[in-house]
């Protein structure tokens, strides 16, 4: 993936504090070194070092990507929050958002609360350039809140209104994006079975 979407460190969102240390902690915790991994990412390792040491950020659906290539869920990277036996309550001023190249996700599951388990709420504009291909251990639940939202299969696709939903394997590339004039409004829940998580997903 050559695409990115940096942004400068004195403009970058609160949610992203301490990004590029946690993907520098997991992947040492994992025994990659920073080459190895951006050669499954496709990236270039000085970029990935200026990803690490929180000089740049890369786009949502690179983020998604090094999650899968970590093997652990996209909330991961946005907190070293723990889940606890007790209920974790997210009031809805206090979720962090996070904007690139046209899209905006906020994290409603801090860290899987429940193991192999991550929900987020997506907005994307007709012209975002954020979702690329992408594909990843597990399945993914999509139900639209507004809007129009596209999604595309290697072989299908299809056009969801509000109220709809649709359910697949993660593992089938699918791209995803707003139709029309109005951005599309989703909310996505995804499931990793624990017996898939230990191998990484293909690049």
């Amino acid at each position: 993936m050559s695409e990115r979407s940096d942004v400068p460190g004195g403009s970058r969102p609160q949610a992203l504090a301490g990004l590029g240390d946690r993907i520098r902690r997991l992947r040492a915790a994992r025994g990659l070194d920073r080459a190895a991994l951006a050669a499954k990412l496709d990236l270039d390792a000085e970029y990935l070092g200026t990803v690490e040491s929180g000089a740049a950020t890369p786009s949502l659906d690179v983020l998604a990507q090094v999650a899968a290539a970590l093997d652990v869920g996209l909330s991961e990277l946005f907190t070293d929050t723990r889940p606890g036996p007790a209920a974790v309550v997210l009031r809805g001023d206090e979720v962090p958002t996070v904007e690139s190249g046209g899209m905006s996700m906020q994290v409603l599951t801090p860290r899987a609360v429940i193991p192999g388990l991550y929900a987020a709420r997506y907005r994307i504009s007709p012209t975002s350039t954020a979702v690329r291909p992408v594909r990843h251990e597990g399945h993914d639940w999509l139900y639209v809140l507004s809007g129009r939202l596209h999604v595309e299969f290697e072989q299908d696709e299809t056009t969801l209104r509000a109220g709809d939903s649709v359910s697949f394997s993660s593992r089938v590339p699918h791209r995803l994006s707003a139709m029309g004039a109005e951005p599309a409004e989703f909310l996505a829940v995804g499931a990793t079975l624990l017996e898939t998580r230990s191998g990484l997903s293909e690049p």
